[in-house]
């Protein structure tokens, strides 16, 4: 509590009674302030304590992944706002998975030799490596309900001679 604000106590009370009076309602008033901030530390995914966080996600309709780690869970929670508003755009896709962390990431439509429903989804494979359920929810939650996405999982090989190619192709429907 503010050190200025002093309990201003009756005229007819002084001396010891009125000092001890006065502490027990400042000790009052600060107990009730710490955990008014408590609360408000708690809205913020990134120190919100597990069930409180579980809260929150489930407010912005987030589900916890198997073995998802706490910090990535609270990212999620943290953007499960703006995601929801970039929702079904391919800009807005793209900015969805770097919000999660993912460095190079592509959304392509209308690729040649395959059908006119389908997107691309183009990221690197070792970005891609461990978080195939992650890809897939994001896909899930945010992703266009009348299109079907694919994935297109790149890798560099470190020679002097060539830089390769690989993909990874994989059809998510909600």
């Amino acid at each position: 509590m503010h050190d200025e604000l002093v309990p201003q106590l009756p005229s007819w009370l002084s001396g010891k009674d009125a000092e001890a009076l006065a502490k027990v309602a400042q000790s009052y008033w600060q107990e009730v302030e710490s955990y008014l901030f408590w609360w408000l530390e708690q809205q913020h995914s990134e120190t919100a304590q597990t069930a409180i966080l579980d809260l929150l996600a489930w407010e912005r309709s987030i589900n916890r992944l198997p073995g998802e780690s706490a910090a990535l869970y609270g990212l999620r929670v943290k953007h499960a706002f703006a995601n929801a508003t970039d929702a079904g755009s391919n800009v807005g896709m793209e900015r969805i998975f770097k919000r999660l962390g993912f460095g190079y990431i592509q959304v392509n439509e209308r690729v040649s030799g395959f059908d006119w429903d389908m997107v691309e989804i183009a990221m690197l494979e070792d970005e891609f490596s461990g978080k195939e359920q992650l890809v897939n929810e994001v896909i899930e939650q945010y992703g266009r309900t009348c299109r079907r996405y694919f994935l297109s999982a790149m890798a560099t090989v470190n020679t002097t001679d060539a830089i390769g190619l690989v993909e990874y192709d994989q059809e998510v429907t909600g």
